[in-house]
């Protein structure tokens, strides 16, 4: 069942909250992104365990109506007045902009660290950044890639594992009944 992975999904998003909310209360002088700072918000590709985790969460939350102001010239379609209409169910790349985020480096080599650069414009060249204090994207990511691969399997496209979501589709589906083998409906060819 389809849904199960969703629970999952929801476990690697909450783990990730609880690290956020570490991260601010440790950085709470540097870091000034907020609920309303849409600085950061622009249209992204989901994997599709996570695109069909919000698809099943904000069926229950929001009906089709609730998308008639959507403009499709802005960078994130969900965006109104700078607040995110799906804030709740945001996905997990929104939800880790602004943060620290500590990854490998192209090369492999070395680790790098990255933040939007409206924060921690206070620090001086001293300042360092503690890493307990950042997320591991390359981890995060791996996580997600595993879940989104056991997905793929269990709805029967593994053949298109690699294969990413807009999420400006988001609205066009919800209340609709999800055809999960239909891969032309969602993905782009």
């Amino acid at each position: 069942m389809p849904e199960k992975y969703f629970s999952d999904y929801y476990t690697i998003r909450n783990n990730i909250d609880l690290k956020i909310s570490e991260i601010l209360s440790f950085y709470k002088e540097d870091i000034i992104c907020k609920k309303e700072c849409c600085s950061c918000c622009t249209a992204i590709t989901l994997f599709p365990v996570e695109f069909f985790a919000i698809k099943h969460e904000i069926n229950n939350t929001l009906s089709l109506s609730d998308f008639n102001n959507i403009k499709q010239n802005q960078d994130c379609i969900f965006l109104e007045k700078s607040i995110c209409k799906i804030y709740d169910s945001r996905p997990i790349i929104c939800r880790t902009q602004g943060v620290p985020l500590l990854y490998f480096s192209d090369k492999l080599e070395n680790y790098t660290l990255s933040f939007c650069d409206k924060n921690f414009t206070s620090c001086t060249e001293a300042f360092e950044f503690n890493t307990e204090y950042s997320i591991d994207l390359d981890k995060l990511n791996s996580s997600l890639y595993k879940l989104n691969k056991e997905f793929m399997k269990e709805i029967g496209l593994e053949n298109n594992m690699d294969k990413r979501i807009q999420i400006s589709l988001l609205p066009s589906c919800i209340s609709e009944n999800t055809d999960y083998k239909s891969p032309s409906l969602y993905f782009n060819e």
